[in-house]
C-alpha cells in the first residue's frame, strides 16, 4: 500500500494506465469525487468505478504520463500529458490523440478522496473518417 500522498497519487495513475479497475477501487475512498476538465463532478467510488470502465472502453490505450509533481500534505499536483485512441461503433480508430494535462489529487488515509483533471477537451471528439 502506498505510504505518502504522492505515492498514492502515482499508484492511482499506474492503476489508470493499467486499466486496473480493482486497483482503482482500492485506491478510491468511498466518498471519492471526480471532477472532469469541463467541471462536471461525480461522487462515490461505485459511480466512478463505472465511469472509469466506460471511459477506458471509449478511449482505449489511455495513458497518463507524469513529468512533474508537487505536494503539500494531502494535496498532490501532477503535470504531464494524456494520450489514447478513440472507439467508435465498437471499432478502435487508427488515429491517436495527446493532450497536455494536469491533475490535482486530494489524498486521505492512503486513498484518493478527490481527483480533478485540467486539460483542453477538444481531443474527446473523434476525427471524421
Amino acid at each position: 500500500m502506498p505510504t505518502t500522498s504522492e505515492t498514492t497519487a502515482l499508484a492511482f495513475v499506474a492503476a489508470i494506465n493499467a486499466a486496473d479497475l480493482n486497483a482503482l477501487r482500492t485506491l478510491m475512498s468511498d466518498d471519492h469525487t471526480f471532477t472532469d476538465a469541463r467541471g462536471n463532478r461525480f461522487s462515490g467510488a461505485a459511480t466512478m468505478l463505472s465511469g472509469w470502465q466506460h471511459f477506458l472502453h471509449t478511449y482505449p490505450y489511455y495513458q497518463i504520463t507524469i513529468q512533474q509533481t508537487f505536494r503539500t500534505d494531502s494535496l498532490v499536483a501532477l503535470f504531464g500529458h494524456a494520450s489514447g485512441k478513440w472507439r467508435v461503433d465498437d471499432r478502435i480508430l487508427p488515429q491517436s490523440w495527446t493532450v497536455s494535462a494536469a491533475w490535482l489529487a486530494e489524498v486521505t488515509a492512503n486513498q484518493v478522496r478527490s481527483w480533478t483533471v485540467f486539460c483542453d477537451t477538444t481531443w474527446a471528439t473523434p476525427p471524421h473518417e
